[in-house]
C-alpha cells in the first residue's frame, strides 16, 4: 500500500499535485490557509482537515507550498506545522522562497529532528497535472531518500543541486532566465510588427533559429493565439524577481538586466495586468509602443 501524505497549500500547483498522489493511490490529507480552498480539494484520497496540527500528526512525509518567505515561516514555524511533526518524519518544502527563510525552517526542523528538503517546481499546474514538471532538489541524502517514492509520484523528473539551500537560488536562476526570456520576445515582436511583419511570421521564423527552445515555443504559441490566461501571473514574477535581486545583492553580484526586467514587470502589474500571464509584458510594450493592445477576455 502506498505511503500517505499531508499537503500544506492547496493552491493551483498543490491542487496537481494532490490529484497526483490520489491518482497513484495514495491517501492525501490537505491543509490550506483559507479551509475552504482545501475543501473544495476533498474527493476520492483526499482528505480536507481544518487543523494544522492534527494535518501533520503522524505524517511520515509533509509537502509544502506556499506563497512567499512569510507564509512559510507563519505556517511551518510560528503557528507550530514542524512542532507537531514526528520526529524522524521528512519535511519537503516546494514552495519559491528567500534564503533567509528557508534556513529559519532549516533551524525548526534540525530541531525537532524532521529532515528537509529544499526543492521547487519547474512547470505550470498543468505541466504537474500531466507528470512533466521537474523538480528541483537539495537536501541531505537521507531526507531526499525518504521523500523519493512521494515525489516521483509527481514527476520522475530530479534534479538534486546540492545539499542545502542551493535549490532555492536554482530555481530564481531559472524565473529570471524565464523573464529576461519574455521581456526579449515582447520587444522582438513589437519591433516587428511595427516593421511590417506579423507576429506569426517572427513567431515561426524563430522557432527555426539557434535560439528555439521549449520554452519559446510555448510562450509563442501562447503569443499568437493573443492568449494571456496565467500560467504563472505577472505578479507572482514581480515576487521572484525582488528575490532574485536581492539574492544577488547579498552576494555582491550586480544584476543589471534581472533588475531592468523586474522595472518591466512591476510596470506591467500597475497597468492592470497583474493576475494575467506574465506574458502580459508584452502588452506593456504596446502600450509604450503606442500601438493597439491585444484584448483579452480571461476564461
Amino acid at each position: 500500500m502506498a505511503q500517505s501524505v499531508t499537503l500544506i497549500g492547496a493552491g493551483k500547483m498543490g491542487a496537481a499535485m494532490a490529484r497526483r498522489w490520489g491518482g497513484a493511490g495514495r491517501d492525501v490529507v490537505v491543509w490550506n490557509r483559507t479551509p475552504e480552498t482545501a475543501q473544495a480539494l476533498a474527493g476520492p484520497r483526499i482528505r480536507a482537515e481544518r487543523d494544522l496540527v492534527a494535518a501533520v500528526r503522524g505524517a511520515r512525509v509533509v509537502v509544502s507550498i506556499l506563497t512567499d518567505g512569510n507564509a512559510v515561516r507563519s505556517v511551518l514555524v510560528d503557528h507550530g506545522g514542524i512542532a507537531a511533526m514526528e520526529a524522524g518524519s521528512t519535511l519537503v518544502d516546494l514552495s519559491t522562497i528567500d534564503v533567509g527563510s528557508s534556513r529559519a525552517v532549516a533551524g525548526a526542523a534540525a530541531e525537532r529532528g524532521v529532515a528537509y528538503v529544499r526543492g521547487a517546481v519547474s512547470g505550470t499546474p498543468g505541466v504537474v497535472a500531466a507528470g512533466n514538471a521537474a523538480l528541483l532538489l537539495s537536501g541531505p541524502p537521507e531526507a531526499l531518500d525518504a521523500a523519493r517514492d512521494v515525489l516521483d509520484d509527481v514527476t520522475p523528473k530530479h534534479a538534486v543541486v546540492g545539499a542545502e539551500e542551493e535549490s532555492r537560488v536554482v530555481k530564481l536562476a531559472t524565473n529570471l532566465m524565464l523573464a529576461v526570456t519574455v521581456e526579449a520576445l515582447a520587444e522582438a515582436t513589437v519591433l516587428a510588427e511595427s516593421c511590417g511583419v506579423s507576429r506569426e511570421v517572427l513567431l515561426d521564423a524563430l522557432g527555426n533559429t539557434v535560439i528555439a527552445s521549449p520554452f519559446l515555443a510555448y510562450k509563442s504559441e501562447a503569443l499568437a493565439a493573443r492568449d494571456y490566461q496565467a500560467t504563472f501571473t505577472t505578479a507572482g514574477m514581480v515576487k521572484d524577481l525582488k528575490l532574485a535581486v536581492c539574492q544577488g545583492a547579498a552576494n555582491g553580484v550586480p544584476m543589471p538586466i534581472t533588475t531592468g526586467a523586474l522595472g518591466q514587470f512591476r510596470e506591467t502589474t500597475a497597468a492592470g495586468y497583474g493576475d494575467d500571464d506574465f506574458l502580459s509584458v508584452f502588452r506593456l510594450q504596446q502600450l509604450r509602443s503606442n500601438v493597439a493592445v491585444d484584448s483579452y477576455e480571461p476564461r
